[in-house]
């Protein structure tokens, strides 16, 4: 009798403790999506997964100004230049990506880290390309997303 007690109590208290901790970072619509910072970032099975402009340049991690903006590519294989930008994020701004690459043309930040991954973005309605250096490390290495189709 008390073994059945004992097993009752402890599935009322899980049933319980679930919901609770599985809410507690707040509604789904806040903006949050429920996991610590730098987590895999809500990974659908459409394969797309919010990601973190990170700007290495501490001066810029407060300002948004034309210096401080972080240019996003219209093709990763093309040099990473003036030309090749479509559209500006600064540090901080949260993307929606949808797939990656591997092997774009290496970008080398402002401190010598340098990546040839890029992840294909949606930004103000169009498709760009921001590279890899550019989000923050931790979402880099935690992020699963499709391979971008040829």
């Amino acid at each position: 009798m008390l073994a059945g007690l004992g097993t009752a109590a402890v599935l009322i208290a899980a049933a319980l403790a679930v919901p609770a901790l599985i809410s507690s970072n707040g509604p789904p619509d806040s903006g949050s999506d429920g996991r610590a910072p730098g987590a895999e970032s809500a990974a659908s099975a459409t394969g797309s997964a919010r990601l973190t402009v990170h700007n290495v340049e501490r001066d810029c991690q407060h300002r948004r100004t034309e210096n401080c903006a972080l240019g996003l590519a219209r093709d990763p294989y093309r040099l990473y230049r003036r030309s090749n930008v479509v559209g500006h994020v600064w540090h901080g701004e949260v993307l929606r990506a949808v797939c990656r690459i591997a092997n774009g043309i290496t970008v080398t930040d402002e401190v010598g880290g340098h990546s040839s991954m890029w992840f294909r973005v949606e930004h103000d309605g169009d498709q760009a390309w921001m590279p890899a250096i550019r989000i923050r490390p931790e979402q880099v290495e935690n992020t699963t997303l499709p391979g971008c189709p040829g």
